[in-house]
């Protein structure tokens, strides 16, 4: 034999030697012979990816990629091969137009192969993801918007009724992220499976509920493993349920929910028993692309209702719960959005999508504000450049390059936004300090749903969603922050560095985001 009379140990001295030779070779060459050497950024980041992991695992990602843009620039090498934009130009041209040269990249392909199929927010080939957002547009149209609208309204109205002081008083605290996740969630339930959760009034209920977000930020992380095409077979197995714990078998308990509502849908259907049903299921079951005839399978209409339910209920929760601190914590703020709402209607029955609603410019203004200071999704959603390589912002980058402009860097940007750490819903609204030029830079920026072709599909729904929920509260009742609880849901010094602002909703980055609080009161108002 080749290696016979050789020691063990200097096979393994040999492979070890092998390796360094390998690891040093490699280091030398992304630092100073790979495409993106010439890009700033920190050692570490162009040496290796494991950094992204541990940021992403820690659920800080996005406070380090405002830190590098501070540091760096606009232009920062985040990872050997990947590099993250803060400027408005980048944004357009890399999620802008659908013949970008770039497509979703391996990076997605951790958060739906557990179900089997991808959804239209995993799916990486244009033309697919096409059929697939055609197939789902009956559920996002405006008719269909129209019709759930009581859904939610009688929703709300029944909150509104869970969280009301039995006096005259202040009542309860709330914590603001449980009771928004609720919520969104019962909402959600109602508009995509016609089910009736009842998450805020019963807690027995709540089980489901909680699992969505844990479940999200475990595959978040995951999906940053140098190796994740590995873990990727094993996420529905038993060993990796052992492995992963908890948010593993959250993450299999929503997908077999989705299996479940869809198989029982599917019996409906073939009964005709669908006639007078409005939800969302029951409009994409006996839908197809009617451009190309494309017809979904059932792990298509297993992922994508339940990719439907958590993208729903997740980002508008999020941001509701954005809205409860940052009004709590700018009084002023609230007084003059309360005081629009209460001038603008009459009665609780006249708030509904329309002409009064929309003249809300104030109240959309702190909507706004809050989707800047809260997006959905604070990190970059990553692209993959495509053979012949893509310009960005006069920079020709090769095939392969993995680009992204993270939002929660961009919205914290000065040039876009001044005074950024401050919240200010004036920046909005045309005014004598506030010219149509500022708002129109402010809205190039702007990317709370992402932009271009793979931008939120519910994005309109979202709005609505929010427009009336701020609206019913606000004009229900007075809010205040529990004086036994002011600090909740903020930063403060001893956080780790970038979360020290008493004033900023902290977010732990997900694909959605992990927060707390505020620790809020009601009182009835006066008027109703």
């Amino acid at each position: 034999m080749l290696l016979e009379g050789i020691p063990i140990s200097s096979v393994l001295v040999a492979l070890v030697c092998t390796l360094l030779i390998y690891f040093v070779a490699l280091s030398i060459y992304r630092v100073t012979l790979h495409p993106l050497a010439k890009y700033p950024g920190p050692l570490r980041y162009k040496l290796s990816s494991w950094l992204l992991l541990w940021q992403a695992y820690k659920g800080n990602r996005h406070i380090w990629h405002l830190k590098d843009h501070e540091k760096y620039g606009p232009i920062v090498r985040i990872a050997p091969n990947a590099l993250s934009f803060n400027t408005d130009t980048a944004l357009s041209t890399i999620y802008g137009p659908r013949n970008a040269n770039v497509k979703k990249g391996e990076w997605y392909k951790t958060f739906d192969i557990a179900a089997g199929t991808y959804s239209s927010f995993t799916e990486t080939d244009k033309d697919k993801h096409a059929a697939k957002r055609r197939w789902l547009s009956v559920a996002f149209s405006a008719e269909c918007q129209r019709l759930n609208e009581p859904v939610i309204i009688d929703l709300l109205d029944r909150f509104c009724h869970h969280i009301e002081p039995s006096s005259d008083g202040w009542g309860a605290s709330w914590n603001g992220s449980e009771i928004a996740t609720y919520l969104g969630f019962d909402i959600m339930g109602s508009l995509v499976f016609g089910t009736d959760f009842q998450t805020v009034q019963n807690v027995k209920n709540r089980d489901l509920a909680n699992s969505v977000l844990p479940a999200s930020m475990f595959l978040y992380w995951i999906s940053y493993l140098p190796l994740a095409m590995l873990v990727r077979p094993l996420l529905r197995t038993k060993l990796f349920e052992i492995v992963g714990g908890k948010p593993v078998v959250d993450n299999n308990r929503l997908i077999d929910f989705g299996h479940e509502q869809v198989l029982a849908r599917d019996v409906e259907e073939k009964a005709g028993d669908l006639s007078g049903r409005k939800d969302f299921l029951s409009r994409i079951i006996k839908n197809h692309d009617k451009k190309t005839g494309w017809q979904p399978t059932q792990a298509d209409l297993d992922t994508e209702s339940l990719n439907m339910m958590n993208a729903g209920a997740d980002p508008y929760s999020s941001v509701l719960a954005g809205i409860f601190f940052y009004l709590v914590h700018n009084p002023e703020v609230l007084q003059k959005a309360t005081s629009e709402v209460r001038s603008t209607f009459a009665s609780p029955d006249e708030i509904v999508n329309g002409t009064k609603l929309n003249s809300c410019s104030y109240m959309y203004a702190c909507i706004e504000e809050t989707l800047r200071r809260t997006a959905g999704v604070p990190s970059h959603l990553p692209r993959e450049i495509l053979p012949g390589g893509l310009n960005v912002d006069g920079h020709h980058l090769p095939a392969g390059t993995v680009v992204g402009v993270p939002a929660y860097a961009i919205h914290h940007t000065p040039r876009y936004y001044p005074d950024p750490w401050s919240f200010r819903p004036e920046r909005w609204i045309e005014s004598e300090s506030v010219t149509r030029e500022n708002i129109e830079l402010a809205r190039k920026a702007f990317t709370p749903f992402s932009i271009g072709t793979r931008q939120c599909s519910g994005r309109n729904l979202a709005y609505l969603q929010l427009k009336l929920t701020v609206a019913h509260i606000l004009f229900r009742f007075d809010l205040r922050i529990d004086p036994d609880e002011s600090s909740r849901g903020g930063g403060h010094l001893g956080m780790e560095e970038g979360r020290e602002r008493e004033d900023e909703f902290q977010m732990w980055d997900a694909l959605g985001f992990g927060r707390d609080g505020p620790m809020i009161q009601f009182r009835k108002a006066a008027a109703t």
